[in-house]
C-alpha cells in the first residue's frame, strides 16, 4: 500500500516500510517506466506505484506534464536540445534528461515560467 500527499511544499510518500519526505524543489523530473513511477532528484531515485495523472492532480504549477512518460520541474530545467521532429530533450543537473514534446513547450513551458528559484 502506498499513499502520497502534498503538505507544505513537500511530497510525503508513505510506503509499506518507510515514509519519505521530499521537498518539491529537490525533484528534477518524474518518469513513468512500465507499472512504476520514478521520482528523480539530485541524490536519489524513488520508485512509487502512482500514475503520472494522479501525481499531476496534487503537484503545483512548477511541474508540467511534458510527455506521455514524463513530468518535469520547470524551475530545475537547465536547457532544451532538439531530439527529433516532435520532441526536445530537457537537461538537468548531473546531466539527467527527460523528454519534452514541442507542443508542451508552446503551451506550458514559456520563457517567463523557466527560471531560478
Amino acid at each position: 500500500m502506498m499513499n502520497i500527499q502534498l503538505v507544505l511544499n513537500r511530497l510525503i510518500i508513505a510506503k509499506r516500510d518507510q515514509i519519505v519526505y521530499l521537498d518539491l524543489s529537490e525533484i528534477i523530473f518524474i518518469e513513468r517506466i512500465g507499472q512504476k513511477t520514478l521520482i528523480h532528484t539530485d541524490t536519489q531515485e524513488i520508485y512509487v506505484y502512482v500514475s503520472l495523472k494522479d501525481l499531476m492532480s496534487i503537484l503545483p504549477d512548477m511541474f508540467v506534464r511534458s510527455h506521455k512518460s514524463f513530468i518535469v520541474n520547470v524551475y530545475n530545467l537547465k536547457e532544451l536540445n532538439f531530439f527529433n521532429r516532435n520532441t526536445y530533450e530537457a537537461y538537468y543537473k548531473n546531466r539527467k534528461t527527460a523528454l519534452v514534446s514541442k507542443r508542451v513547450i508552446r503551451q506550458s513551458i514559456t520563457l517567463n515560467q523557466v527560471g531560478t528559484q
